[in-house]
């Protein structure tokens, strides 16, 4: 009898998911949202249903990690899902932030994936 196979991951690009506490913000028109997980080319963030965009609209701002880097970024929505909106961006967020983050968050929390 064989094992099965663990199911395969569908995403293009590897996700950092944040702790609540260590969660960076994007700022689009004036308003600070959480993010949620962020990639290469993507990421997830919260929205009130008074800014939530639709799929296929354009959001652009600036993500603000809480060690200090930010990112300008402008994406795709390509879902929105209750009150989360994930993007597809256009253009990469840079990976030494990104890989910054991810050697933070694996020293800081050992256990968190």
């Amino acid at each position: 009898m064989s094992t099965p196979s663990p199911p395969q991951e569908l995403r293009e690009f590897h996700r950092i998911r944040f702790p609540l506490s260590e969660r960076p913000t994007l700022t689009v028109e004036n308003q600070a949202l959480a993010v949620i997980d962020v990639s290469v080319r993507g990421l997830r963030y919260i929205t009130s249903s008074r800014l939530s965009p639709g799929p296929g609209d354009t959001v652009a701002g600036v993500v603000r990690f809480r060690r200090g880097a930010q990112a300008k970024i402008e994406g795709t929505v390509v879902r929105v899902q209750n009150d989360h909106v994930a993007l597809h961006l256009g253009k990469e967020i840079p990976f030494s932030i990104l890989i910054a983050e991810q050697r933070y968050l694996h020293l800081r929390y050992p256990t968190w994936s």
